[in-house]
């Protein structure tokens, strides 16, 4: 059996040196083009989050401007909410938070623009937000986010159609009021042609906040101001830019 030569081991072994050396430098180099982008996008982060947060604002504003008309109200509306959740009490763990917010008048409030999410659209969850005036009938509705089918669905935005608006004014007498449905369900409110289940949704929804306002109206205007307790507050589910009146 041939012995293995000193010397020509001693060429491999130079060559596995050189060959290391090449691909330690690319991961070193690797490591501070990994660190650097982490630092530039933090930076861009920390110089840009009061922007977006001052864009997110206005959005927020812009919206609720078109649900309760600015002269009814003389407080910032959307520095005064509070934070609810509309699930079951055994639920309300896993739910998903909403927010309400409170126009008032002279410190007396005359309605209230409260977030829900219709979870049954077509394509999945609907953001909405219903302005509830003090009467209990409903002053405006805006979907703010959705994934329904353009050309169809998607007529619930207000920039579509005019759909959206056929909430105004309507007041409910109970959960069983059978005039809250789309008129293929023998309600008061149109489907549109070729989706039903879009506006079904939308209907229903908007039903229940209503009915969640009706039974907690007194403890929604008694909690703490949560937009004043936190002041870093991001609106949710503000996404659309929805057109005004």
């Amino acid at each position: 059996m041939t012995e293995p030569n000193p010397q020509e081991s001693k060429p491999n072994q130079q060559q596995k040196s050189l060959f290391r050396l090449p691909v330690q430098k690319n991961s070193q180099i690797l490591a501070l083009f990994a660190i650097a982008c982490t630092a530039i996008v933090g930076l861009v982060n920390e110089l840009t989050k009061d922007q977006i947060k001052a864009q997110a604002q206005r959005q927020l504003l812009n919206t609720l401007h078109s649900i309760i008309e600015p002269h009814r109200y003389d407080n910032d509306i959307t520095q005064d909410c509070v934070n609810f959740s509309s699930a079951p009490l055994e639920q309300q763990i896993n739910s998903t938070m909403q927010t309400a917010y409170i126009a008032r008048q002279a410190g007396k409030a005359v309605a209230i623009a409260m977030t829900n999410t219709a979870p049954d659209g077509y394509n999945g969850d609907i953001d909405l937000i219903v302005a509830i005036n003090m009467d209990d009938s409903i002053n405006g509705v805006r979907v703010l986010k959705h994934k329904e089918t353009p050309g169809l669905g998607d007529k619930v935005e207000l920039r579509k159609s005019n759909w959206i608006t056929n909430f105004n004014g309507k007041e409910i007498e109970s959960d069983k009021d059978k005039r809250w449905a789309v008129a293929k369900d023998d309600g008061m409110f149109d489907q549109f042609t070729g989706a039903t289940i879009t506006p079904r949704a939308v209907v229903k929804s908007v039903k229940q906040t209503l009915l969640y306002f009706k039974a907690n109206k007194h403890a929604l205007l008694t909690r703490p101001n949560a937009c004043m307790l936190d002041n870093e507050q991001v609106p949710q589910n503000i996404e659309v830019n929805n057109d005004k009146q």
